[in-house]
Parts: structure tokens; sequence; C-alpha cells
């Protein structure tokens, strides 16, 4: 599932952007001369598993400490309550962190996505993974859809202020240490983004109250505009369109200049 997503630049690139390993863990579990190799995913997914394959017991033990917390953190958010079906919400696409997180909890879970490009019933590890999209449902990349072509503006807005978080760890006391990625411009400059987040909610609310509703087709229809009218978008919160795009190996990206609006 982990090779399965864009990438491109050489295995110890993977290692280090798409895994969050540091060097001394992948130097450790790795030979030098493999971490020299490129690949290009998901085209070559076989071929690095492959290469990784002789190496899963090293790797496994690198990663053992992340795992035995991220599970730890999963249990102690109430996602292990027999109870309860996890409800996961993402912008989407494919539901590949929500068919992680199914293998690791090892049951059904339900992911709620903007736009879902395979949306239905996955079955993962002998469990099954539901994902379903709101506004979207089955399109695919380039087929016309711009709320999906053009989602990354999207991603740089729906961030936390502390961005990516890269690893975890279980403290003595039972309780977790968390580690970041680097910040792009909407971590820097935060305080803005609250301040858009303010004016939706805002907006809902007014919307709730009055009675205004709008339909998928209407935000379709607003997404357009925004998505690939130059300057439809006001000078003020341009700062705020980058995002980190190191699991695919990309670094920080601009959308802005990347969609020319």
């Amino acid at each position: 599932m982990a090779l399965g997503n864009d990438f491109s630049g050489s295995v110890l690139d993977l290692m280090r952007k798409r895994f969050g390993l540091q060097l001394h863990e992948i130097f450790a579990a790795l030979p030098f001369e493999l971490l020299r190799f490129n690949c290009e995913l998901p085209k070559d997914k076989e071929l690095v598993f492959q290469w990784l394959s002789p190496h899963l017991e090293a790797l496994n033990k690198v990663v053992s400490p992340t795992r035995k917390a991220l599970v730890a953190y999963l249990r102690r958010s109430g996602l292990a309550d027999p109870e309860k079906r996890p409800l996961m919400l993402d912008l989407g696409y494919s539901g590949t962190i929500q068919k992680i997180l199914t293998h690791i909890l090892e049951r059904d879970t339900t992911g709620l996505y903007f736009i879902a490009t395979k949306p239905g019933d996955a079955e993962v590890s002998r469990h099954h993974a539901l994902l379903k999209g709101v506004f979207h449902e089955g399109v695919g990349w380039r087929n016309g859809c711009t709320m999906l072509d053009r989602s990354l503006l999207f991603e740089c807005l729906l961030t936390a202020p502390h961005g990516q978080m890269v690893d975890i760890r279980q403290k003595s006391n039972g309780e977790f240490e968390y580690f970041y990625g680097r910040q792009a411009a909407t971590q820097r400059h935060f305080q803005d983004l609250k301040t858009v987040f303010d004016g939706a909610i805002d907006h809902v609310v007014m919307c709730r109250r009055h009675g205004v509703t709008y339909t998928k087709q209407d935000v379709q229809a607003l997404y357009e505009v925004f998505a690939t009218r130059p300057n439809c978008i006001p000078h003020d919160v341009w700062h705020l369109f980058s995002v980190d795009d190191d699991i695919t190996g990309n670094g920080i990206v601009n959308p802005m200049q990347m969609f020319a609006i």
C-alpha cells in the first residue's frame, strides 16, 4: 500500500521522505548500494518491493517503536472500541491512509472524502475499508474534474498549525511525543489561515440561521471559478498557498504557480 502512490527519486529519498526515517535508521537497515537505486512509483512498485524484501526484518526492527506508539495512540483515541466502527474524514482520494489504518487496527473502517476516486468496499487483510465521496465518486485524474485535478489548493488550506506529523513515540509516563516535518507558509502564517477558517464557519452559521443551502453542483461551480480564473483568489491570502509534498519527493509546492492562477 505504501508503494502504491506517486513517487520519483532514489530509495534513500523514498525512505526519508515517504517513511520519515532518519538517516542513521536508514543506513542501519539498508545497504548503501541499494539506497542509490532510483525508482518511479507506482510503476516500479514490484521491483522496489523485491529490493526491500531481504531487509524487511531490519526495517521492522527500526519502525517497531513507532508502530507500538501509533497502535497505543489509536487505542487511546477510541478507535479500538468494539461498539463503534471508526469513521475517517479526509479530502481524498484513494483511501491509502484509511486502508493502512484498517490493516493496523485489524477491523472494518469507513472513510468519508471530498472526492473518492475508487469508492466502495475494499478488502484489507481480512477486513474491509468502505470509501464514500461527498462531491465526486469514481472520477480519475485529468478527466475534467476540477475539484480533483486542482485539489492541491484544498491541501494547502486543510492543514494543521504544526504541519505533517512524521513520527510518534510513547514516553515512560504513557504520554506521547510527536515529531513534525518542515513547515510550509501556512504553518508560518497560521494566524492568517485561522482567519479564513473563522470566516468559513461564520458563513455556515449564517446559512443555517437563514435557511441558505448549497447543492453539490453549487459547490463545484464555485470551486471551478476560484481554481481556474486568474485573480479570483484574493491577493492577501496568496502566501497561504504552499504545501509540503515531500511524501512524493517534490518538496514544497506552490499550486498558484503550478496552475497559473
